[in-house]
């Protein structure tokens, strides 16, 4: 190749880089984001967190934004991301003993450049205090203890859902005068409890309870609903494999009576039957996140 040849070739070589490199600084060209609008801590009935909430610009300039604070809990700084089409986030684990919460919120472009960094406070509501439940006990229960305003004449008399006998049961009444539902056996514990579950053991397959309050009073006469248990929400079973309720109860009241009332069976009977019941109480213990 000849010296101008050899000129020519570099200056075409040249003048391609430049144009590459043109095109390069072009395609990378920053991008500054616009900056959220709006921008709120809402801490109203929400015990325990914040939500911090904006508004996203509709230019186009925001890939994400970046929500950075310390967490007393963890004790360092805390960065959250949110995409652009978020309108909020969820700050957890927060504590109204700690004060005010300081959050910065910047917005970033595809580039990655930042947007104007934003400053908001706000003060979390207490969390809520948390229960941890503990070993159960069963109670030991006689006859005298149970009652019910449906007993079956002619058959399973309520003894029987204490006697530890599967073959044998309880069954409300279908025969003569039927009460009206709800039918419902009702526990004299003799003391008061807090928290408890039960197992239930069906008779058969048919007339289970399916949807069931579970009740509770001091004087025996006036009940208040602990929890409402159904197939759907709670996993009754419809068989005769030993069914264990939840941890029921509140902590702010305690009962000595416990009522077992029926709204609904699987066959659609207002009575209806059952192998063996038994009662625990369940120990528990307080814990409250605010306190230090």
């Amino acid at each position: 190749m000849t010296v101008m040849k050899k000129n020519i070739f570099l200056l075409v070589v040249t003048l391609l880089l430049v144009g590459f490199a043109g095109c390069s600084d072009e395609d990378t060209k920053s991008v500054v984001p616009s900056d959220v609008i709006d921008l709120s801590a809402d801490t109203q009935d929400k015990p325990g967190y914040i939500v911090l909430r904006w508004v996203t610009p509709d230019d186009n300039t925001i890939r994400y934004i970046k929500v950075s604070y310390y967490d007393y809990l963890l004790e360092q700084d805390v960065v959250r991301l949110a995409s652009v089409y978020a309108d909020s986030v969820l700050i957890p684990d927060t504590r109204k003993k700690f004060g005010e919460y300081e959050f910065k919120v910047q917005s970033y472009s595809e580039t990655g450049d930042a947007g104007n960094v934003q400053t908001i406070k706000a003060v979390s509501e207490p969390a809520k205090v948390q229960i941890v439940f503990g070993e159960s006990r069963q109670l030991a229960l006689t006859e005298d203890q149970l009652s019910t305003n449906a007993q079956e004449a002619s058959e399973g008399p309520i003894a029987n859902l204490i006697d530890g006998n599967t073959g044998s049961y309880f069954h409300t009444a279908w025969s003569g005068t039927v009460p009206a539902s709800p039918h419902w056996f009702q526990i004299d514990t003799k003391k008061e409890i807090t928290y408890f579950k039960y197992e239930s053991v069906a008779r058969n397959g048919n007339n289970i309870p399916d949807d069931v309050d579970i009740m509770g009073s001091n004087d025996g006469v006036n009940f208040e609903l602990i929890e409402n248990l159904t197939k759907a929400k709670n996993g009754m079973l419809m068989s005769t494999t030993p069914y264990m309720s939840p941890v029921l109860g509140d902590n702010s009241k305690p009962y000595r009576y416990i009522r077992y009332s029926v709204n609904h069976t699987n066959t659609g009977s207002v009575f209806f039957s059952m192998a063996e019941f038994k009662l625990f109480e369940v120990n528990a213990s307080v814990v409250d996140p605010e306190a230090d």
